[in-house]
């Protein structure tokens, strides 16, 4: 059994490794593949979550498992065979989820973002908001990014500028929000963040600042104007996307909203080119971190 540490994960895994890891797992999860919803518990200021998967397809079981303190994350992920149930390895999980988040962004936006995308456009500052841009820029070319946040935004942008190569200035929240060919929302918000009337016709908008029933970044204006809403499993999203569930309602009809691996193996979609807005709802699943930790896990073994 191996101990592996967030550095040696940061060390071992590129933006191209996860969003590969993602497609994979996705589709090994619509092949073959369960997963446990997140469960929640608190005592006093500590919460402690859990969520697992099985993936036979490719010999990974396991269970990410975190503590919450006055905001604060600590993640663990604990990988078992499938083959023969033996443990792997306990893998500090930090590094791993800033990976997963964005690159299973990406996997999404490659399938449903238009071809013809200008201007990135990002809501936040934080540790998500920063692992986007490279996966973003991986799937799709971008002459700009713009972005809006409240802590350091200059700052944010100024490193953006430095590390990518690319023209990136600070607008208001509304201004992002009109400009963006593919918006992200890597925030805590609890209730929506712009006009969802501001947002382009054929924008990708990905929510993924919250994995809780009671909080929003976006409002029901703009899931009015969606023409697609994609999650990346219905079962947990009906109880913690608030994006959705907070909807006025009637409006989301849960029916129609797509799973990730059902777009991933829909071979008719082609290549979207005016199709209307597309709202992808993120929320986190166990199949992302017990696919990304086997990846990981191998690679360091060999």
């Amino acid at each position: 059994m191996n101990v592996i540490t967030n550095e040696q994960v940061a060390a071992s895994l590129t933006v191209e490794d996860a969003i590969g890891t993602m497609r994979t797992a996705f589709s090994e999860y619509a092949r073959r593949g369960t997963m446990q919803e997140r469960v929640r518990i608190d005592c006093d200021k500590t919460k402690l979550s859990m969520m697992g998967a099985i993936l036979p397809g490719i010999n990974a079981v396991g269970a990410k498992l975190y503590t919450t303190i006055n905001g604060k994350f600590t993640f663990v992920v604990v990988l078992f065979s499938a083959d023969d149930g033996s443990l792997l390895a306990v893998m500090e999980g930090d590094a791993m989820t800033e990976f997963r988040t964005a690159a299973v962004t990406a996997l999404a936006a490659d399938a449903l973002a238009i071809k013809d995308t200008k201007v990135l456009g990002i809501v936040g500052t934080g540790v998500q908001a920063r692992a986007h841009v490279p996966a973003m820029l991986s799937v799709r070319e971008f002459s700009e990014v713009i972005v809006a946040g409240i802590d350091r935004p200059e700052a944010f942008a100024d490193e953006i500028s430095s590390r990518y190569s690319i023209k990136c200035t600070v607008g208001s929240t509304a201004s992002v929000a009109a400009q963006a060919d593919v918006l992200i929302t890597a925030t805590r918000a609890a209730t929506p963040l712009f006009d969802g009337h501001l947002v382009k016709p054929n924008a990708f908008v990905a929510a993924i600042g919250s994995s809780k029933p009671d909080t929003r970044e976006v409002g029901d204006d703009l899931i009015k104007r969606a023409s697609r809403i994609v999650v990346e499993w219905r079962q947990q999203a009906m109880v913690e996307a608030g994006d959705l569930i907070l909807a006025q309602p009637g409006l989301v009809d849960w029916n129609t909203v797509q799973e990730l691996s059902e777009v991933l193996t829909d071979c008719g979609q082609g290549n979207p080119s005016q199709h209307g807005i597309v709202l992808y709802k993120a929320i986190g699943v166990g199949i992302e971190d017990v696919a990304l930790a086997e990846f990981i896990y191998s690679r360091l073994k060999r």
